[in-house]
């Protein structure tokens, strides 16, 4: 250390005094390495800028443990690639601070917190160097990390004990996914493809509170702790994993949801119409060959009444079976939660004045047939070889079940949807497996503990 920093003295550079008793402020807590900038997103010249004007130490990373090598007083750093490596600038005045021939180094603020890219954060900073551009990754303590995230998953206004499940809910699902990013060399990306988390900018006492209350507290199923999965709103029932991802996990069984308020949730009740060319685009984007569409069939439904098979069906014959979590994620949809009607279908109930008996879409009706008509005029035939018929909102069901392991299917076949565009209208947003976050507040709100709510969405779990 004496060695390079008399370098540093030769080559100008001031201001800079040695740090061999600097300690990283998050060491006493598990460390989470969040991606901030990382891929597509880094940046050319990443900067800093101290909050309370403490200035930085600046050294190495050694696993999760920072090792000081000089300290700095100015309070507003630029990162950037120089030479083979990285050098540290004071963004005012240009001055090299700090400079190393390797591609990596760490700076650990001397407040407790730094702003970056327009938000504030707890923790230090590790810059890497790939090749013209900079992977910043903030190394931060694992509360501190869930105060960082409750407020953008969910209203810091919000009742405290729902809170206080997100908080459980956001450490659980942090501790079981720690090697989603390990070969980008971080733990977990800062957006929806993990957790959004964004530092302390939107935290409030409200929120901070429901972190240090249930501060090391996780689910846990047969005493084996579990991922805390969770979404906005599930509609009126959240869904069984195995009927989502194909994993079949008994603390993530779908269930009637009586605690939810859908209709008062942010986009809780939803409806999206595509035309024909929209959906075929839609599809052939997602990776599937399919001509003109024809028409769009809810083909099996989930115990609990979500959508679990969609087909769809071109001019030609050829059809595109969407199934589990792909009935939304391919068409954009918010939920699995819904129904189709077609736009500008010609089905029609007639009589024939030439000749006696009904006609549905211009063929004679058998005697003693039965049919049900649907609110945009769909006309379906009641009664089926291969199960029970139920009569709905959109015309008839025809229900057979088929069993796998502890999950229930049912084989409902909606009316076939068809015309030149097509209405999904549905109820929830999200992949609906865990907590509804919405059902948490609703629940909160009517007096259950945080414990509860928890156990309520997770089936035979326990929190701890």
């Amino acid at each position: 250390m004496r060695r390079r920093f008399a370098a540093f003295l030769l080559a100008g550079v001031l201001l800079c005094t040695p740090a061999s008793a600097a300690v990283s402020t998050v060491q006493s807590q598990t460390i989470v390495r969040v991606g901030l900038a990382y891929d597509t997103t880094a940046m050319a010249a990443p900067q800093l800028q101290n909050v309370d004007g403490t200035g930085y130490d600046i050294g190495t990373m050694n696993g999760t443990s920072f090792s000081a090598a000089i300290s700095v007083s100015q309070t507003r750093l630029t990162i950037k690639p120089q030479g083979t490596g990285l050098a540290v600038l004071d963004t005012d005045s240009g001055q090299v601070l700090y400079q190393t021939s390797g591609t990596t180094l760490a700076i650990s603020p001397r407040g407790t917190l730094t702003w970056f890219n327009k938000y504030k954060y707890r923790g230090d900073f590790v810059y890497t160097r790939t090749g013209n551009a900079v992977t910043v990754v903030n190394y931060v303590g694992l509360e501190d990390y869930i105060k960082g995230v409750i407020p953008y998953e969910m209203s810091a206004s919000w009742p405290k004990e729902a809170l206080k499940a997100q908080a459980v809910c956001a450490r659980s699902y942090a501790d079981g996914q720690m090697d989603r990013h390990k070969s980008q060399g971080f733990d977990v990306c800062n957006g929806t493809h993990c957790q959004v988390y964004k530092g302390a900018n939107s935290a409030t006492a409200n929120s901070d509170a429901a972190v240090d209350e249930t501060q090391g507290k996780y689910i846990y199923e047969n005493d084996k702790k579990v991922v805390g999965c969770f979404f906005s709103s599930d509609g009126g029932a959240t869904e069984s994993s195995v009927n989502v991802w194909g994993g079949n996990y008994a603390y993530l069984t779908g269930k009637v949801d009586p605690y939810e308020n859908t209709a008062a949730a942010s986009n809780g009740v939803w409806s999206v119409t595509l035309t024909a060319a929209e959906l075929q685009s839609k599809l052939q984007s997602a990776g599937y060959l399919i001509g003109t569409i024809q028409s769009v069939q809810v083909t099996k439904r989930t115990a609990v009444g979500n959508v679990n098979e969609l087909t769809i069906t071109d001019t030609s014959g050829k059809q595109v079976v969407l199934s589990k979590d792909k009935c939304r994620t391919a068409l954009g949809l918010n939920s699995i939660r819904y129904t189709v009607n077609g736009l500008g279908s010609t089905q029609a109930v007639t009589s024939n004045s030439a000749a006696s008996g009904l006609y549905i879409n211009g063929t004679l009706a058998t005697d003693g047939s039965l049919y049900a008509v649907s609110e945009n005029g769909t006309v379906s035939a009641i009664g089926s070889a291969n199960g029970k018929t139920a009569l709905t909102g959109t015309g008839t069901q025809t229900i057979t079940t088929t069993t796998s392991g502890s999950q229930t299917t049912i084989n409902t076949a909606d009316p076939a949807a068809t015309g030149a565009s097509y209405t999904f209208s549905g109820t929830g947003w999200g992949h609906g497996v865990g907590m509804s976050q919405y059902g948490a507040k609703a629940m909160a709100e009517q007096g259950y503990t945080y414990d509860q709510i928890l156990q309520f969405y997770f089936t035979g779990v326990t929190v701890k």
